[in-house]
């Protein structure tokens, strides 16, 4: 969890998707986690989605702004939860106990509201686990609310701590950040992904909490995030009669022209390039092209016999794209595109979609 403040520093990133602005769209979505660290702050401003709220660390803190997130996140319409910090040196009963009673019945019952136990062990907080803690405060919170916890928060040094048999079922909220400070988008890199899958007793991770820069945390939830709360946001009427959804229509990008490959990116092991006529404000990751499906040539798009590329020094150099692309979804004058097996979000108007 990110513990400093600083200079609020914003990723357009938020921005690329269908329909980010409802969250009852089954989508891949953003979020943020927020304790006394951020304060109160605009969600949909920030680009969040959704939002978890420190409720308490213990049995003796509470997050002094936690009523006020809450009625933020009710005043923005964005789904939230609340995640709890738990301590080592303290019984994991009186801190569900104590996280119960300060939540609150209503909240605490409240399937439309996600709940996550936050498990650390850091220099700064002394906690050493045995592994049984975190699963007897969920016994303990379970027997007060009659709820289980959505899941739990963890990086992967404290997933391969323990074997955590007894949590299997629980979601995983897992802490893995590529660069200190990153508020850069990076959930779909392959590299990225084969860190938060394959995982014992977890399997795979539901929200990747990828950056703590600008004072903020910043994550990417896998799927709708309602869908983590167990409570179908769209109820079947009986009485209104249905009708079989028509299969959706395959359609394809291609490519016809000679453009200019203005920058090399390396992102793990993996080179991709960027063209600043395709990427949306401000271009990042889900601009990147891979390389591996460009074809260098000169001006006139005749194939360059060396497709070693030239990385960044200032010769000019050009591709073209002579695949294929399957549409992954449309939003406005946007696209993306599955390219080299990865979605990349580009300006429609440079593609013939049939």
């Amino acid at each position: 969890m990110n513990k400093k403040l600083t200079k609020v520093a914003l990723s357009a990133a938020f921005l690329f998707g269908v329909g980010l602005t409802d969250p009852n769209i089954s989508a891949d979505s953003f979020g943020t986690d927020v304790s006394s660290h951020q304060g109160v702050i605009s969600y949909k401003t920030n680009g969040f989605q959704w939002a978890h709220i420190k409720l308490t660390e213990g049995t003796g803190y509470v997050n002094p702004y936690v009523t006020a997130q809450e009625a933020q996140a009710k005043r923005e319409g964005v789904p939230y939860g609340f995640y709890v910090y738990l301590k080592s040196n303290q019984s994991p009963e009186a801190q569900a106990r104590f996280a119960y009673k300060m939540l609150g019945k209503e909240d605490a019952t409240n399937p439309k509201i996600t709940l996550w136990l936050d498990i650390e062990e850091n220099a700064w907080d002394g906690n050493q686990f045995r592994g049984d803690e975190p699963k007897r405060f969920l016994d303990e919170f379970k027997r007060l609310s009659g709820r289980k916890f959505t899941g739990v928060y963890m990086n992967r040094q404290m997933i391969y701590a323990h074997p955590w048999y007894d949590l299997k079922g629980y979601k995983l909220w897992q802490a893995i950040y590529p660069t200190s400070g990153n508020t850069q988008y990076y959930p779909y890199a392959v590299w990225l992904r084969n860190q938060t899958s394959n995982l014992p007793t977890f399997g795979k991770a539901d929200i990747v909490q990828y950056g703590d820069g600008g004072g903020l945390d910043w994550n990417y939830n896998y799927g709708n995030y309602q869908d983590l709360t167990g409570v179908n946001p769209y109820p079947h009427t009986p009485n209104k009669p249905t009708t079989k959804p028509k299969p959706a229509v395959k359609k394809t990008a291609t490519f016809k022209n000679v453009y200019v490959l203005d920058k090399w990116h390396k992102l793990g092991q993996k080179w991709y390039v960027s063209n600043k006529d395709f990427s949306i404000p401000v271009e990042d990751y889900n601009n990147y092209i891979p390389a591996g499906s460009v074809t260098l040539t000169d001006r006139y798009g005749h194939k360059l016999k060396n497709q070693n590329g030239q990385g960044n020094n200032g010769k000019m150099e050009y591709f073209t794209l002579n695949g294929k692309y399957k549409v992954l979804a449309k939003s406005g004058s946007n696209v993306k595109l599955e390219i080299g097996g990865e979605p990349v979000w580009l300006k429609s108007k440079y593609v013939t979609i049939k």
